[in-house]
């Protein structure tokens, strides 16, 4: 009789690890679904008042893009990668973007202004897809960067940043603005990040990008409790347990004999 109780109490255990297992696993899982398209058009205007020589501006548009198509997930939870065909620019590739930032395959000083960036002295990270990304990082990082400037954070509604301010200094008076933005899903919807520097009240230069995402959602999966791959974690369980009574009646055949 003790060896029955031994056995149920570890069934009861095993079944308990197992209905746990589910979310521990699913704990990292983007908002996102397979079959999801994701594009960003980005654009950079720069503007220098005497770049060429006295009353000579400088000025260029530059654009680039990036698109990507979700296939399927890596690894047994799907919590870390994203599989899918990247076209970065026009080059096209099988890649995954996981944990990659706005800036995705450029040089980090090309597609963004020195406010946001992850250089100076308080880096901000702005990721392409997010889950824990926006409350552990992009969020209090924005914070720590005004809180150590002359920027004011804001956010309003939810995971809708802005980061805005004006620096005077004698004569020369520098504008900033920025606003980030996710989408429900957690996909980083819109940037705009300007830099406006005036002397005297004439636009010296203009420093801006903006990020725009097309945005198609994928098709969730077929609810089957998350368990093995084709099988309901209730049938799981419902297997384990037959097959464990099956393991303790033998047992306790044997131990009547």
């Amino acid at each position: 009789m003790k060896n029955s109780k031994s056995t149920f109490f570890l069934l009861l255990i095993s079944l308990t690890l197992i209905v746990s297992i589910r979310p521990a696993l699913a704990a990292n899982q983007y908002s996102v679904n397979p079959g999801a398209n994701f594009r960003w058009d980005a654009t950079e205007y720069y503007y220098y008042k005497d770049g060429f020589g006295q009353d000579n501006p400088l000025s260029y548009t530059h654009h680039y893009f990036l698109e990507f198509n979700f296939t399927n997930w890596a690894g047994l939870s799907g919590a870390e990668y994203l599989n899918g065909t990247v076209n970065n620019n026009g080059t096209v590739y099988d890649g995954e973007i996981s944990h990659d930032l706005y800036y995705f395959g450029t040089p980090s000083q090309n597609w963004v202004t020195p406010i946001i960036d992850t250089s100076n002295p308080y880096p901000v990270h702005v990721y392409l897809v997010c889950n824990t990304e926006i409350t552990q990082t992009t969020k209090p990082q924005l914070q720590t960067l005004a809180d150590n400037s002359w920027l004011t954070f804001g956010e309003a509604p939810t995971n809708n940043f802005s980061l805005t301010g004006t620096l005077i200094a004698g004569d020369e008076t520098d504008i900033y603005t920025g606003n980030i933005r996710f989408n429900s899903d957690k996909v980083l919807s819109y940037v705009f990040d300007e830099m406006v520097e005036k002397d005297l009240g004439v636009t010296i230069y203009i420093w801006r990008y903006t990020w725009t995402l097309t945005y198609t959602a994928g098709t969730p999966p077929t609810p089957n409790g998350g368990g093995i791959p084709g099988f309901s974690i209730i049938s799981i369980i419902a297997a384990i347990t037959i097959g464990m009574y099956i393991v303790i009646r033998k047992k306790l055949g044997r131990n009547l004999k």
